[in-house]
């Protein structure tokens, strides 16, 4: 008799021990309010700085004012920080959604989905891109961008590298041209 009890027990042990899902979702998302980094090659690439905003969420994204992308590969940057305040943010089954304006004209803004996956971490989807999801670290709210060294590319890990074009060959009157590597494919702000 005491043997099943104690069997018993020791099944109903770790349903004792773990939160509640909902207050473990509760607790997740509290943790994500704070500043998070992409950070590729020992660079702070973007910052968003995130809060909750009652039932929803708030916050800004800092980036250069200018650079080139694809979304993999970030490079040529210039121009100071700029930091946009989101225009919108909701909660959606644990995630927090950010809405950004992008103020080009014919543009369309930015939405951007965090998850957290450990404390100092959180997963970011670039909604509606079909880009890979991007890992963000926690950093301080004074988190500054860079440094940026001048010509260099900064890649996110794991991501093959672009196959290389080569151009065609040269016509009879034409001398052949030397390949060059050009710059990311989707020119930034």
């Amino acid at each position: 008799m005491i043997r099943r009890l104690f069997l018993a027990l020791l099944l109903l042990l770790p349903a004792l021990l773990l939160p509640a899902p909902a207050a473990a979702q509760s607790l997740a998302g509290q943790s994500l309010a704070g500043s998070w980094a992409l950070r590729l090659d020992g660079s702070i690439i973007f910052r968003f700085d995130i809060a909750r905003d009652g039932d929803g969420w708030s916050g800004s994204w800092s980036r250069p004012g200018n650079f080139a992308s694809d979304g993999d590969r970030f490079a040529n940057f210039t121009g100071d920080t700029v930091m946009i305040p989101s225009r919108e943010g909701r909660d959606i089954g644990g995630w927090a959604e950010l809405t950004f304006p992008d103020d080009r004209p014919g543009a369309v803004p930015d939405v951007f989905r965090f998850h957290l996956i450990a404390p100092d971490r959180a997963e970011m989807i670039y909604a509606d891109t079909g880009l890979a999801p991007y890992v963000l670290e926690r950093v301080a709210a004074d988190a500054l961008l860079g440094p940026f060294e001048p010509g260099k590319v900064y890649r996110r890990p794991g991501m093959a590298p672009p196959p290389a074009v080569r151009p065609a060959p040269p016509g009879p009157d034409e001398p052949e041209a030397e390949e060059a590597q050009g710059p990311p494919a989707i020119e930034g702000r």
